[in-house]
């Protein structure tokens, strides 16, 4: 009923935000998440590369010097199905860093269906600072039953926006990101306009912390905040563990996060959990599998 609920107050008051008057039962956004990135909760934005740059922070498509495929599945009880995407980053220049991904919804009664793409592009002025810029289109229904049997799609979000970001490291060990998400307003809470940034500090390229702090100034009266961390420890060189959380405060809601994974200079694999503590106490499960070229 939530997103009825959206489509209805969108299409009738379009100068409305979308969650003006239902703010904890506002439906969360449908990112293009990596398996990292959940991991992480909110702490990956800083410390984003390859495929987690692209969803999370273009400017970042400039590091790791990779061609890297990549395809995964993600389900979540919040959608009442999975996503299946794939993406591909070219970082191995020292002119340009790009990628493009791709996903698609499959969800039963009550679900969400559709599609939702992205390409990203990356300049670096120096090694220590790049600025990115990345395009997304998405088209997205919700497939409600109503008591009467009758089936219907309700759109939710639908269109084309954009991504932009600045990265900067003034020390090697230390990242800063600034990022605006969803800039061209959608008017959809599943597709907010988020400006923020993040930190990040790596230790002996062994453990890495991050945080960050974003507001959604599009889908309430007010900005919502939405922050909190992650921490990376690599095993034996490689095998990542991660453990992250996340606070959203229009919401009221504390998610927990948690992953771990392979990689080596070839292939690897990544797995992770993210559960909702308070609120609808969804449960999201994404895996990833990503090859290396040389």
């Amino acid at each position: 009923m939530c997103a009825l609920g959206l489509a209805t107050a969108s299409n009738l008051a379009r100068a409305a935000p979308p969650c003006a008057d239902q703010e904890r039962d506002c439906p969360l956004q449908l990112h293009s998440d990596t398996a990292r990135g959940v991991a992480l909760g909110t702490g990956v934005r800083a410390s984003a590369a390859s495929t987690s740059a692209l969803a999370y922070n273009p400017a970042a498509l400039v590091i790791g010097k990779l061609y890297h495929i990549e395809g995964g599945l993600d389900y979540s009880s919040a959608w009442h199905g999975v996503a299946l995407g794939a993406a591909v980053v070219d970082s191995s220049t020292s002119v340009v860093g790009a990628g493009i991904a791709f996903r698609g919804f499959i969800s039963g009664d009550n679900g969400i269906g559709g599609i939702d793409g992205r390409v990203g592009l990356a300049v670096p002025f120096s090694e220590a600072i790049s600025i990115g810029l990345g395009a997304r289109y998405l088209d997205l229904s919700y497939n409600q039953k109503l008591a009467s049997g009758v089936e219907r799609d309700v759109d939710i979000a639908e269109g084309f926006t954009m991504d932009a970001s600045l990265r900067v490291m003034p020390v090697p060990s230390f990242q800063l990101a600034l990022i605006a998400t969803n800039f061209i307003d959608l008017d959809s809470a599943y597709a907010p306009v988020l400006l923020g940034g993040g930190v990040a500090y790596t230790v002996a390229n062994m453990a890495s912390f991050g945080f960050d702090t974003l507001l959604d100034v599009s889908s309430f009266d007010s900005a919502g905040v939405w922050f909190g961390g992650g921490l990376e420890f690599l095993v034996a060189q490689v095998a990542p563990l991660r453990l992250g959380y996340s606070f959203d405060t229009k919401r009221s809601l504390h998610t927990l996060s948690g992953g771990a994974g392979y990689t080596d200079r070839t292939v690897g694999f990544d797995v992770s959990l993210q559960q909702q503590l308070t609120g609808e106490h969804d449960t999201r499960i994404i895996g990833a599998f990503r090859y290396y070229v040389h």
